[in-house]
């Protein structure tokens, strides 16, 4: 709709202008009354952005009565919210034609408080996470279970990633993110990660394993540590020795950048490649592994999108996904597949 009104707005200015320009000899006439051509060409790019107008009024027509937009389609929002630095509208208010409360309220709203302690803060999270769990997703898989839920976060990487470990891939689910790089057209705004192209990225050629000094042979690995590098690089090595593994294996991209993994054909084509990864090697590779560590470095979307596919009954019962900070690994959250309890650890 917009660049019908544009291209309309345009030729149709073009069409009323007229005067000379003279320099040095070199005359510019601008008259539409002195040739059939100018006005022929102005006016069929001001029928063609009306065209565009008409098409664009019509597809939102049809949006709102049949399309994302109709009431009984609205996806049902759920923001999750443990990060302080920003304070974004929530989905329903940023894309109220499309997304609509799912009516959890401040649920899963769980920002530290300033005179909450740590363990305090973990507890309530896990509690909420839990809840949220066991309460408000069965009542919307039974009474709404043909609306997609929209996804949001501007929160821990822990907290990301349980939440979609609770949801699974057992439902339609639409990913978005808060963008805050340092583009101005872009930053300060949810991303509808469906609308992001693919960059074309893969982590095929970048994957490394390195293994604890006490390690002799594949069977002795039960601790295995996932290094997830999508935004930005951490230290495998400081991951085996911090936490006590037996290996971790590092998973990176070429082009590592704060805003660099929105789309979500990308997102899906990388989560395939480090499930294959999983399934096709390293749990063959160590057929004994008993807990798996994961660290990430990446978009809230993706990291949701990721824990929902770590949901399943051949992985580890012991899952801890650890928050990354300094070259620390402070605390992290114990999820285990087909369990909605969620404890934490202090270390």
């Amino acid at each position: 709709m917009k660049s019908g009104i544009s291209i309309a707005t345009i030729f149709l200015s073009l069409g009323s202008l007229a005067g000379s320009v003279s320099y040095q000899g070199f005359n510019l006439n601008i008259d539409s009354g002195s040739s059939s051509v100018i006005p022929f060409i102005i006016n069929l790019f001001a029928i063609i952005g009306l065209i565009i107008l008409v098409l664009g009024i019509l597809l939102e027509i049809h949006e709102h009565l049949c399309g994302e937009a109709s009431k009984g389609n609205r996806a049902k929002g759920i923001d999750l919210r443990s990060l302080s630095q920003a304070n974004p509208p929530k989905l329903s208010k940023s894309f109220p034609s499309l997304i609509e409360s799912a009516g959890i309220h401040d649920d899963l709203y769980l920002i530290q408080k300033s005179d909450e302690s740590l363990s305090n803060w973990l507890q309530r999270s896990t509690t909420a996470l839990s809840h949220f769990a066991k309460n408000n997703l069965v009542k919307i898989n039974q009474h709404e279970s043909d609306h997609p839920l929209a996804l949001g976060a501007l929160a821990h990487v822990p907290h990301c990633f349980s939440l979609g470990f609770l949801i699974s891939n057992k439902r339609l689910v639409n990913y978005y993110c808060w963008n805050r790089d340092l583009n101005k057209n872009d930053k300060s705004r949810w991303i509808d990660c469906r609308d992001k192209r693919t960059k074309g990225q893969s982590t095929s050629d970048f994957v490394k394993t390195v293994m604890s000094s006490n390690i002799d042979t594949p069977q002795e690995v039960k601790k295995l540590g996932l290094s997830i590098e999508m935004s930005i690089t951490s230290n495998p090595e400081n991951f085996l020795t911090k936490i006590g593994l037996d290996a971790v294996c590092k998973i990176g991209l070429k082009d590592q950048a704060i805003g660099n993994l929105f789309s979500e054909k990308e997102q899906v084509k990388i989560i395939g490649e480090i499930r294959k990864l999983l399934n096709n090697d390293l749990f063959k590779k160590y057929p004994n592994i008993e807990e798996l560590h994961i660290t990430i470095t990446a978009q809230a979307s993706f990291i949701m999108r990721f824990g929902a596919d770590f949901n399943q009954n051949h992985f580890p019962s012991v899952i801890k996904i650890y928050h990354f900070e300094n070259q620390k690994y402070p605390w992290c959250f114990n999820v285990s597949p087909n369990k909605t309890d969620i404890e934490y650890s202090v270390l």
